[in-house]
Protein backbone atom coordinates (compact mmCIF):
# COMPACT_ATOMS: atom_id res chain seq x y z
CA UNK A 1 0.00 0.00 0.00
CA UNK A 2 2.66 2.05 0.53
CA UNK A 3 4.67 1.83 -2.35
CA UNK A 4 1.67 2.33 -4.09
CA UNK A 5 1.24 5.58 -2.62
CA UNK A 6 4.72 6.46 -3.04
CA UNK A 7 4.38 5.60 -6.75
CA UNK A 8 1.17 7.80 -6.96
CA UNK A 9 3.39 10.56 -5.58
CA UNK A 10 6.17 10.38 -8.06
CA UNK A 11 3.72 10.40 -11.03
CA UNK A 12 1.89 13.10 -9.67
CA UNK A 13 5.12 15.61 -9.84
CA UNK A 14 6.51 14.13 -13.01
CA UNK A 15 3.12 14.66 -14.76
CA UNK A 16 1.56 17.29 -13.13
CA UNK A 17 4.16 19.74 -11.67
CA UNK A 18 4.58 23.24 -14.72
CA UNK A 19 7.76 25.33 -13.63
CA UNK A 20 6.27 28.31 -15.20
CA UNK A 21 2.77 28.46 -13.36
CA UNK A 22 4.70 27.15 -10.35
CA UNK A 23 6.49 30.51 -10.44
CA UNK A 24 3.77 32.46 -11.63
CA UNK A 25 1.76 31.10 -8.60
CA UNK A 26 4.10 31.10 -5.67
CA UNK A 27 7.11 33.61 -6.75
CA UNK A 28 5.57 36.44 -8.77
CA UNK A 29 6.89 38.78 -6.18
CA UNK A 30 9.10 39.07 -2.94
CA UNK A 31 6.51 38.61 -0.46
CA UNK A 32 7.81 38.41 3.46
CA UNK A 33 8.31 34.48 3.35
CA UNK A 34 10.42 34.37 0.95
CA UNK A 35 12.21 37.75 2.08
CA UNK A 36 12.49 35.63 5.47
CA UNK A 37 14.22 32.93 3.90
CA UNK A 38 16.66 34.64 1.93
CA UNK A 39 17.05 37.01 5.15
CA UNK A 40 18.55 33.86 7.07
CA UNK A 41 20.58 31.95 4.45
CA UNK A 42 21.89 35.78 4.06
CA UNK A 43 22.80 35.98 7.94
CA UNK A 44 24.83 32.55 7.85
CA UNK A 45 26.62 32.83 4.80
CA UNK A 46 27.53 36.51 5.29
CA UNK A 47 27.16 37.27 8.72
CA UNK A 48 28.55 34.66 10.37
CA UNK A 49 30.73 33.68 7.31
CA UNK A 50 29.07 30.39 7.41
CA UNK A 51 29.02 29.18 11.18
CA UNK A 52 32.95 29.69 11.30
CA UNK A 53 34.78 29.89 14.68
CA UNK A 54 36.42 32.66 13.52
CA UNK A 55 33.67 34.61 11.84
CA UNK A 56 32.37 37.82 13.22
CA UNK A 57 28.80 38.12 14.97
CA UNK A 58 26.15 40.02 13.52
CA UNK A 59 27.19 42.91 16.37
CA UNK A 60 30.17 43.72 15.29
CA UNK A 61 29.54 42.85 11.36
CA UNK A 62 28.64 46.45 10.81
CA UNK A 63 32.18 47.74 11.95
CA UNK A 64 33.88 45.55 10.10
CA UNK A 65 31.96 46.21 6.70
CA UNK A 66 32.84 49.90 7.40
CA UNK A 67 36.71 48.87 7.40
CA UNK A 68 36.19 47.85 3.56
CA UNK A 69 36.34 51.30 2.61
CA UNK A 70 39.79 52.31 4.04
CA UNK A 71 42.99 51.23 2.64
CA UNK A 72 44.45 47.38 2.29
CA UNK A 73 47.64 47.34 3.78
CA UNK A 74 49.99 44.16 3.70
CA UNK A 75 47.87 41.59 6.27
CA UNK A 76 44.69 42.52 5.23
CA UNK A 77 46.11 40.85 1.81
CA UNK A 78 47.24 37.65 3.26
CA UNK A 79 43.73 37.61 4.94
CA UNK A 80 42.10 37.67 1.53
CA UNK A 81 44.32 35.40 -0.11
CA UNK A 82 43.24 32.94 2.75
CA UNK A 83 39.95 33.66 2.38
CA UNK A 84 40.05 33.19 -1.38
CA UNK A 85 41.79 29.87 -0.97
CA UNK A 86 38.81 28.77 1.64
CA UNK A 87 36.62 30.07 -0.84
CA UNK A 88 37.60 27.68 -3.22
CA UNK A 89 37.83 24.32 -1.10
CA UNK A 90 34.04 24.87 0.29
CA UNK A 91 31.00 23.12 -1.41
CA UNK A 92 27.27 23.97 -0.92
CA UNK A 93 24.73 21.29 -2.35
CA UNK A 94 21.09 22.36 -2.54
CA UNK A 95 18.19 19.41 -2.16
CA UNK A 96 15.29 20.05 -4.12
CA UNK A 97 16.09 23.15 -6.61
CA UNK A 98 13.07 23.09 -7.89
CA UNK A 99 12.91 26.05 -10.58
CA UNK A 100 13.99 28.24 -8.31
CA UNK A 101 17.78 29.73 -7.96
CA UNK A 102 17.54 32.20 -5.08
CA UNK A 103 18.63 29.86 -2.31
CA UNK A 104 21.82 29.97 -4.05
CA UNK A 105 22.49 33.54 -4.00
CA UNK A 106 24.31 34.06 -0.71
CA UNK A 107 26.00 31.16 -0.55
CA UNK A 108 28.00 31.96 -3.78
CA UNK A 109 29.90 34.64 -1.69
CA UNK A 110 30.88 32.13 0.33
CA UNK A 111 31.85 29.80 -1.81
CA UNK A 112 32.71 28.81 -5.59
CA UNK A 113 31.72 25.03 -6.03
CA UNK A 114 27.64 24.64 -5.45
CA UNK A 115 25.75 21.90 -6.92
CA UNK A 116 21.74 22.13 -7.09
CA UNK A 117 19.86 19.06 -7.57
CA UNK A 118 16.59 18.13 -8.06
CA UNK A 119 14.14 14.81 -8.33
CA UNK A 120 11.93 16.28 -11.25
CA UNK A 121 13.87 16.50 -14.74
CA UNK A 122 11.57 19.82 -15.94
CA UNK A 123 12.99 21.51 -12.81
CA UNK A 124 16.68 20.92 -13.65
CA UNK A 125 15.93 21.88 -17.43
CA UNK A 126 14.44 25.70 -15.92
CA UNK A 127 17.87 26.06 -13.58
CA UNK A 128 20.10 24.85 -16.63
CA UNK A 129 18.13 27.40 -19.02
CA UNK A 130 18.88 29.56 -16.33
CA UNK A 131 22.14 29.64 -15.89
CA UNK A 132 23.10 28.85 -19.75
CA UNK A 133 20.78 31.30 -21.58
CA UNK A 134 19.88 34.16 -19.29
CA UNK A 135 22.91 36.49 -20.74
CA UNK A 136 21.81 35.85 -23.96
CA UNK A 137 20.69 38.80 -26.59
CA UNK A 138 17.82 39.03 -27.19
CA UNK A 139 16.34 36.76 -25.08
CA UNK A 140 14.69 33.44 -26.83
CA UNK A 141 10.70 33.61 -27.35
CA UNK A 142 8.83 33.13 -24.07
CA UNK A 143 12.01 33.60 -21.91
CA UNK A 144 12.04 36.47 -19.17
CA UNK A 145 15.62 35.90 -18.42
CA UNK A 146 16.47 37.62 -15.20
CA UNK A 147 13.39 39.76 -15.16
CA UNK A 148 11.23 37.33 -12.68
CA UNK A 149 14.43 36.78 -10.49
CA UNK A 150 15.60 40.92 -10.15
CA UNK A 151 13.52 41.55 -7.18
CA UNK A 152 15.25 38.48 -5.10
CA UNK A 153 18.57 38.93 -5.99
CA UNK A 154 18.06 43.04 -5.53
CA UNK A 155 16.98 42.21 -1.57
CA UNK A 156 19.84 40.70 -1.00
CA UNK A 157 22.10 42.95 -2.77
CA UNK A 158 20.64 45.36 -0.37
CA UNK A 159 21.76 43.33 2.96
CA UNK A 160 25.20 42.78 1.26
CA UNK A 161 25.35 46.63 0.29
CA UNK A 162 26.33 45.61 -2.83
CA UNK A 163 26.71 47.74 -6.33
CA UNK A 164 24.00 45.97 -8.12
CA UNK A 165 21.96 42.99 -8.24
CA UNK A 166 24.33 42.11 -11.70
CA UNK A 167 27.05 41.28 -9.57
CA UNK A 168 24.94 38.67 -7.34
CA UNK A 169 23.44 37.36 -11.11
CA UNK A 170 27.36 36.85 -12.25
CA UNK A 171 28.51 35.65 -8.89
CA UNK A 172 25.66 32.71 -9.06
CA UNK A 173 26.61 31.57 -12.27
CA UNK A 174 29.79 31.53 -11.71
CA UNK A 175 29.34 29.49 -8.57
CA UNK A 176 26.93 26.83 -9.53
CA UNK A 177 29.00 23.74 -11.23
CA UNK A 178 26.36 21.12 -11.52
CA UNK A 179 22.82 20.48 -11.54
CA UNK A 180 22.03 16.74 -10.52
CA UNK A 181 19.00 14.43 -10.12
CA UNK A 182 17.91 13.31 -6.57
CA UNK A 183 15.70 11.66 -4.88
CA UNK A 184 15.98 11.70 -0.43
CA UNK A 185 14.52 8.75 0.06
CA UNK A 186 17.49 6.90 -1.76
CA UNK A 187 20.03 5.84 0.95
CA UNK A 188 22.20 8.19 -1.61
CA UNK A 189 20.17 10.71 -2.59
CA UNK A 190 22.20 11.84 -5.57
CA UNK A 191 22.04 9.03 -6.84
CA UNK A 192 25.85 8.63 -7.49
CA UNK A 193 26.20 11.34 -9.25
CA UNK A 194 29.53 11.82 -7.03
CA UNK A 195 32.07 12.81 -11.14
CA UNK A 196 29.30 15.27 -11.69
CA UNK A 197 28.83 16.58 -8.25
CA UNK A 198 32.61 16.69 -6.28
CA UNK A 199 34.69 19.78 -6.81
CA UNK A 200 38.17 19.55 -8.46
CA UNK A 201 39.79 18.28 -5.45
CA UNK A 202 37.44 15.26 -5.88
CA UNK A 203 35.50 15.13 -2.53
CA UNK A 204 31.59 14.47 -2.37
CA UNK A 205 30.76 15.45 0.84
CA UNK A 206 29.60 18.97 1.45
CA UNK A 207 30.63 21.91 3.81
CA UNK A 208 26.75 22.86 3.73
CA UNK A 209 23.72 21.74 2.73
CA UNK A 210 20.46 23.90 1.72
CA UNK A 211 16.52 21.95 1.51
CA UNK A 212 13.96 24.70 1.01
CA UNK A 213 10.22 23.78 1.04
CA UNK A 214 11.34 20.07 -0.07
CA UNK A 215 11.44 17.03 2.82
CA UNK A 216 7.94 17.93 3.73
CA UNK A 217 6.55 17.94 0.15
CA UNK A 218 8.86 14.91 -1.53
CA UNK A 219 7.74 12.61 1.85
CA UNK A 220 4.30 10.67 2.52
CA UNK A 221 4.94 10.50 6.40
CA UNK A 222 6.85 11.35 9.61
CA UNK A 223 8.76 7.85 9.13
CA UNK A 224 9.85 8.82 5.43
CA UNK A 225 10.57 12.06 6.32
CA UNK A 226 12.70 11.19 8.99
CA UNK A 227 14.51 9.09 6.82
CA UNK A 228 14.89 11.84 4.04
CA UNK A 229 16.33 13.97 6.96
CA UNK A 230 19.00 11.14 7.26
CA UNK A 231 19.82 10.63 3.64
CA UNK A 232 20.59 14.28 3.39
CA UNK A 233 22.71 14.03 6.08
CA UNK A 234 24.79 11.61 4.83
CA UNK A 235 25.79 13.88 1.97
CA UNK A 236 27.71 16.38 4.74
CA UNK A 237 31.10 16.21 6.11
CA UNK A 238 31.06 15.88 9.62
CA UNK A 239 30.98 19.46 11.41
CA UNK A 240 28.98 20.54 8.17
CA UNK A 241 26.00 22.93 8.58
CA UNK A 242 22.24 21.70 7.05
CA UNK A 243 19.98 24.59 6.61
CA UNK A 244 16.36 23.11 6.79
CA UNK A 245 13.43 25.75 5.80
CA UNK A 246 9.98 25.06 5.16
CA UNK A 247 6.69 25.12 5.72
CA UNK A 248 4.77 24.22 9.39
CA UNK A 249 1.56 22.80 9.75
CA UNK A 250 0.79 22.07 6.15
CA UNK A 251 -0.95 19.53 4.67
CA UNK A 252 -0.79 20.70 1.11
CA UNK A 253 -0.82 22.62 -1.47
CA UNK A 254 -2.27 23.33 -5.03
CA UNK A 255 -0.65 24.10 -8.38
CA UNK A 256 -1.72 22.93 -11.70
CA UNK A 257 -5.43 22.55 -10.45
CA UNK A 258 -3.65 19.68 -8.46
CA UNK A 259 -3.16 18.68 -4.93
CA UNK A 260 0.03 18.23 -3.71
CA UNK A 261 0.31 16.15 0.23
CA UNK A 262 2.75 17.77 2.56
CA UNK A 263 4.02 16.11 5.87
CA UNK A 264 2.15 18.07 8.68
CA UNK A 265 5.28 19.40 10.81
CA UNK A 266 6.04 21.33 13.64
CA UNK A 267 9.35 21.73 14.97
CA UNK A 268 9.40 18.91 17.82
CA UNK A 269 9.30 16.62 14.31
CA UNK A 270 11.63 18.30 12.44
CA UNK A 271 14.44 18.63 15.18
CA UNK A 272 13.85 15.23 16.47
CA UNK A 273 14.56 14.05 12.88
CA UNK A 274 17.67 16.34 12.76
CA UNK A 275 18.97 14.64 16.10
CA UNK A 276 17.92 10.76 14.77
CA UNK A 277 20.31 12.08 11.97
CA UNK A 278 23.07 12.72 13.99
CA UNK A 279 23.11 16.62 13.87
CA UNK A 280 22.59 19.36 16.48
CA UNK A 281 19.77 21.67 16.00
CA UNK A 282 22.21 25.27 16.83
CA UNK A 283 19.30 27.93 15.60
CA UNK A 284 15.67 28.00 14.87
CA UNK A 285 13.27 30.80 13.45
CA UNK A 286 9.77 31.12 12.31
CA UNK A 287 7.70 33.60 10.82
CA UNK A 288 3.89 33.48 11.26
CA UNK A 289 1.91 33.13 7.67
CA UNK A 290 2.13 37.05 6.06
CA UNK A 291 0.01 35.35 2.52
CA UNK A 292 -3.62 35.18 1.72
CA UNK A 293 -4.63 31.56 0.96
CA UNK A 294 -5.74 33.21 -2.55
CA UNK A 295 -1.85 34.09 -3.03
CA UNK A 296 -0.44 30.99 -1.69
CA UNK A 297 -2.86 28.26 -2.08
CA UNK A 298 -1.06 26.38 0.80
CA UNK A 299 -2.62 25.48 3.98
CA UNK A 300 0.88 26.31 6.26
CA UNK A 301 0.62 28.44 9.85
CA UNK A 302 4.21 29.62 9.22
CA UNK A 303 7.30 29.12 7.88
CA UNK A 304 10.67 27.97 9.58
CA UNK A 305 14.55 28.33 9.19
CA UNK A 306 16.44 25.55 11.40
CA UNK A 307 20.09 25.06 11.22
CA UNK A 308 21.75 22.19 12.49
CA UNK A 309 25.48 20.95 12.98
CA UNK A 310 26.36 17.50 12.02
CA UNK A 311 28.00 16.00 15.25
Amino acid sequence: MMESKRLALEKLYKDNFQPEEYLTTYYRSLDSEVEFFLRNLHHFFFVSNGGEESSATASDFEGLEKQVEREVDEDEKVAKKHEKRAKEKRRVLEIGSGPVPISMISASRWCEWIVCSDFLEQNRQKIKQWLMTANAQPPPPGQKHDETWLPFFRYVAQLERAESETILLDRVRHSVRAVVPCNVLLTDPLMDNKDTACNADGHSLYDVIITTLCLEFATLTLEEYSTAVANVTRLLRPGGFLIVQGALENSHYWHNNQEFPSVVLNRAIVESSLTDAGCQAVDWKELARCCPQQEKPADHSAVFYCLARKI
